[in-house]
């Protein structure tokens, strides 16, 4: 089926989907993007040093020194330098990865930048034209997307998620075409729903086993203990969200240490879901609530996450954010990552691990080798803090200036 076409299937499976949630979704339009693309004034990167600026540098920051960026990137020369920021002793960290979002709009990016936010890993993209609009623009936070997940035939997210139904994952389907289908067109990584109903066992085998072939990377959906179990055992890149209906049993733990599986548990979004909007639940469920809504708990949460990283499990921080994409919920972008910094030092985390897990270690496990850190020839993304983040987690929020690819972001926001 031809991509124009199937686009526009999709999008309209999107709208009837939202007779489950009782409100239409706001569902933007490629012109909406390229006309607010277009309106952007976008200042030219110029050889920039920071000087008198502690660095960050995953573990420690250190005494005063000068950072020097020549357009995107980070560099050791200090020649024909056009303008001079005096850091004022003030603390310099790497631009944030927010390991699990949902953009979909020009807004979304400035709101993930003001915070500091320059690279997150978008988990759904219905229009691949749009999602490919949004990847990389000058001084915006850059994203990577997956295209169509597979999804099992009743679950949930089977209903929000606009798939045709040829492509629904039946017992006994050939995934590959999925697969085949999702990186010809632009995916960066391909993305299973899991649900209790599906994909099957075999079909998570199949799927991790063909993109490894293929030399891509794979991620799971699993908010509940089976399709997550399921996502461990199939060997999956990285599972996405935690369980809150029981706790992982050690030898599951034990699988994601040995075989070197990450997580990113968007602890965020079961908070709120618990203290805030109970409505985030049926979001969080494809708006189907669990079967056994007793066991449903936000310590199953905390105690899911802490064991991970008790056991050595590479946690990445990720938010879920969806902005106001969603009638019946609102996750705001930016802010969340910062308040899922201080979820993973609440879990245990020292500040300078739950920083890491935003910055290096999302870029790594993700196989982004060009930034995360800083150091010459990485990219010019950069976050300078008025306040001290390994004294208290919350200062990152502090944030004075932001840089993504070396060009300044003019409208950070103000904690």
């Amino acid at each position: 089926m031809q991509l124009s076409r199937f686009t526009s299937v999709l999008l309209a499976l999107l709208h009837s989907s939202s007779a489950c949630l009782h409100n239409p979704i706001h569902t933007p339009q490629l012109r909406d993007v390229e006309d607010a693309l277009r309106k952007r004034n976008v200042p030219a990167a110029v050889k920039t040093a920071i000087t008198n600026v502690r660095v960050f540098d995953g573990y420690t920051i250190g005494e005063p020194d000068t950072v020097i960026f020549d357009g995107e990137y980070i560099t050791d020369c200090d020649e024909n330098i056009q303008h001079t920021i005096d850091g004022g002793n003030r603390i310099l960290i790497p631009g944030l990865i927010d390991a699990h979002s949902h953009v979909m709009t020009v807004e979304d990016l400035e709101n993930n930048t003001a915070y500091g936010v320059t690279t997150i890993f978008n988990m759904a993209c219905s229009d691949i034209k749009l999602c490919l609009a949004l990847k990389s623009n000058p001084g915006l936070t850059s994203v990577f997307t997956t295209l169509l997940p597979a999804l099992g035939p009743s679950g949930g997210n089977t209903q929000l998620n606009p798939v045709l139904p040829e492509q629904i994952l039946r017992p006994g389907t050939d995934p590959k075409a999925l697969v085949g289908y999702s990186f010809s067109n632009g995916s960066d990584y391909f993305k299973i729903v899991g649900e209790s109903d599906g994909p099957t066992q075999d079909q998570y085998d199949e799927i991790v086993s063909y993109t490894h072939s293929l030399g891509q990377f794979t991620v799971a959906h699993a908010a509940s203990i089976t399709p997550y179990t399921r996502a461990v055992s199939s060997g999956i890149d990285v599972v996405q969200h935690i369980p809150d209906d029981a706790l992982l049993c050690s030898s599951v733990i034990q699988a994601m240490k040995k075989h070197n599986l990450a997580a990113t548990p968007t602890m965020e979004i079961f908070r709120r879901a618990y203290t805030v909007q109970p409505e985030i639940g049926q979001f969080l469920r494809g708006n189907k609530t669990s079967n056994n809504t007793t066991t449903t708990t936000y310590e199953n949460v905390l105690a899911n996450v802490r064991s991970l990283y008790e056991a050595g499990v590479t946690i990445l921080a990720g938010t879920d954010a969806v902005g106001s994409t969603l009638p019946i919920v609102y996750i705001p972008f930016g802010d969340t990552l910062h308040q899922e910094l201080v979820n993973l030092v609440d879990i245990g985390m020292t500040p300078a691990k739950a920083l890491r897990a935003a910055t290096i270690v999302p870029a790594t496990v993700h196989r982004l080798h060009d930034r995360g850190a800083i150091r010459p020839g990485l990219r010019a993304d950069l976050v300078l803090l008025n306040s001290d983040p390994l004294v208290n987690i919350s200062n990152t929020r502090d944030i004075a200036k932001v840089w993504v690819g070396g060009i300044e972001y003019p409208n950070v926001a103000k904690s």
